[in-house]
């Protein structure tokens, strides 16, 4: 059942892309909305809600809560290329990477409850679910972990802060680390992702950020390892 689901999901990105260049939209375009969406592709409106969840966290729509969904800018696409051809050419220090991307989430957290930002925590949550349905099905944990990270930099509503981290990602997507983990450690990630979001809910930034410190550890330890090995 679950294969069906991420299979019909996937077949609703595509054509939510195909209607994009068919249309011939551009960044800052306002498209179809959820309820549009659901009727003329004739599927359920969870199904499209995670199609549209998965298409702004890889930059190509933007959502704005109680404002509409709008097609992102790409304008990232020549920096990439850039980051692409310096990985390829010099390399990278993945301790460095990591601490950048570390760095930019402890950021985010402050950004969003400094700025009492309005934070959709239901879609958090429901993110944050599938992640779990993810761990226990043996999904894909690592979409669903993405597409959590990236909606709480999104929630900053700081779209120069969001494309500087799109660009971080990209550059970390150059560098495959195969950070093999097992149920019990990806359960705590889970837990630690519901607590992160139960954090921003209460206003406390001390305790978010000490939490997502904390979900950063397992990886900084892998890197440790390999570092010693190498």
């Amino acid at each position: 059942m679950e294969i069906q689901k991420t299979s019909l999901v996937n077949i609703v990105i595509e054509r939510i892309k195909n209607s994009i260049l068919e249309n011939k939209l551009k960044p800052n375009d306002k498209f179809l909305t959820e309820k549009e969406l659901t009727e003329q592709l004739k599927v359920s409106r969870t199904v499209v809600r995670e199609a549209l969840i998965s298409l702004q966290a890889v930059g190509i729509l933007k959502i704005k809560p109680g404002g509409g969904i709008y097609i992102a800018d790409t304008k990232l696409g020549t920096i990439n290329s850039i980051l692409k051809h310096h990985y390829e050419t010099y390399g990278v220090k993945i301790r460095e990477l990591i601490e950048i991307r570390k760095v930019i989430e402890l950021g985010a957290l402050r950004l969003i409850i400094e700025k009492q930002v309005p934070l959709d925590i239901q879609q958090l949550k429901e993110i944050n679910e599938s992640y779990l349905q993810a761990i226990t099905t043996n999904g894909d944990t690592k979409k669903f972990d993405r597409i959590f990270h990236q909606s709480l930099i999104k929630a900053t509503d700081n779209d120069t802060f969001y494309d500087f981290s799109e660009i971080i990602h990209q550059y970390f997507a150059l560098v495959r680390i195969d950070l093999t983990e097992n149920q019990d450690s990806l359960i705590e990630s889970y837990k630690q992702h519901n607590e992160i979001v139960d954090a921003i809910k209460d206003n406390d930034l001390l305790h978010a950020q000490k939490t997502m410190t904390a979900h950063f550890e397992p990886i900084f330890t892998f890197i440790k390892k390999m570092e010693e090995e190498s």
